[in-house]
């Protein structure tokens, strides 16, 4: 699709010009929409993938504590007198992975 601007009536240099700006005028500023529509789909985009990225880290983090959390109630059962220092092992676990979980939403917030 062309932008040149067709006068009717008298074609003279005086309408060729102003009509030759606003075709460029119109040209400009519908690459410039092209560009933000670009921009704004890619940063969908980009979204998208940290929003997948972090629930798959959220879910394996999730799937390790639970077998953090079994683990703890099998050693419990041998050996009972053992409890306190498992619980605080699981919690440790645990805190590690929630340090984890944060540090990667902040990089995906910076990316």
């Amino acid at each position: 699709m062309t932008n040149d601007i067709t006068t009717y009536g008298v074609d003279s240099a005086v309408f060729r010009a102003p009509a030759r700006r606003a075709a460029r005028t119109i040209a400009a500023r519908q690459t410039a929409g092209l560009v933000r529509q670009a921009a704004a789909d890619a940063d969908t985009d980009l979204a998208i993938v940290k929003v997948e990225d972090y629930t798959m880290a959220m879910g394996a983090t999730s799937a390790a504590v639970v077998r953090v959390a079994q683990a703890q109630r099998h050693l419990e059962q041998l050996v009972p007198e053992a409890s306190g220092r498992l619980a605080f092992l699981a919690d440790e676990h645990l805190l590690g992975c929630a340090e984890l979980l944060a540090d990667l939403r902040r990089d995906l917030r910076r990316r």
